[in-house]
């Protein structure tokens, strides 16, 4: 689990509990194998890796889908994945007081903008983005901990639904939505291997989003998003990146 971001996945303290959408998401998919969880933190570039070790036994992490990840092709080792249990397009994190200045993209030509390592938001950031000044910090949390205190970041870089946690939790964040953005799919990862334990989990992350489970879950931790069918992926999209080799084969 992540442990920096409220919203999605978030530690009270060094030894508090956890909260956010992804708790919910683990205790969905572990209670799929008759398995209560056990959390760890996990940094956003280990999430993988980690994966590799005898535990832990699945990422609930705000961790996209992709064909490369499925493979193993830039990190090891290969995975599967069940999901997507949710979307998101890209967003930009601004200090209220800035927002008049930023409205989208190209508002962040030369601009210093934070990303953190192992995440597909950093890699696509050299994409999308005008001419900017890269500033990479540790993760999420410090990346935002320098937009707040003025720290040489004007704006943070990455899924609108992971800076929507951060903008609930400190009113003095805004979040500006670009115009337009591919999306990001979270999935559970697991180890190849296990398709029987991939399936059963599809199988109740199906019944889960169509039972009202999901909806619930998600607005308890994101009651300031209105519109939280924008984040709700289908069952057809369940079905089509769920516990295979490539996206949709």
């Amino acid at each position: 689990m992540k442990a920096d971001q409220p919203g999605t996945g978030y530690k009270n303290g060094t030894y508090g509990s956890y909260s956010g959408f992804d708790i919910r998401i683990a205790y969905m998919a572990a209670g799929a194998l008759g398995k209560e969880p056990k959390f760890d933190d996990v940094a956003s570039d280990e999430r993988q890796t980690a994966l590799g070790r005898e535990t832990p036994h699945l990422v609930v992490a705000t961790f996209s889908i992709t064909d490369d990840r499925l493979a193993g092709k830039t990190t090891k080792p290969a995975v599967d994945f069940v999901g997507p249990y949710a979307k998101t397009q890209s967003g930009i994190l601004v200090r209220e007081g800035d927002r008049p200045g930023i409205h989208d993209l190209p508002d962040l030509k030369d601009k210093r903008v934070c990303t953190w390592p192992g995440t597909t938001s950093g890699v696509m950031a050299s994409d999308v983005l005008p001419h900017y000044q890269e500033v990479e910090a540790d993760d999420a949390g410090d990346c935002v901990r320098r937009l707040t205190g003025k720290q040489g970041v004007d704006a943070v870089f990455t899924d609108t639904l992971l800076l929507q946690g951060f903008a609930q939790k400190d009113k003095s964040l805004e979040v500006v939505a670009p115009k337009s953005g591919n999306f990001q799919y979270y999935g559970i990862a697991l180890p190849k291997g296990h398709r029987d334990a991939c399936e059963k989990i599809k199988g109740e992350l199906k019944r889960y989003m169509g039972s009202g489970d999901w909806d619930r879950d998600f607005s308890t931790n994101f009651p300031s998003i209105k519109n939280m069918g924008a984040y709700k992926p289908t069952p057809l999209q369940v079905e089509k990146f769920s516990c295979r080799d490539k996206v949709g084969r």
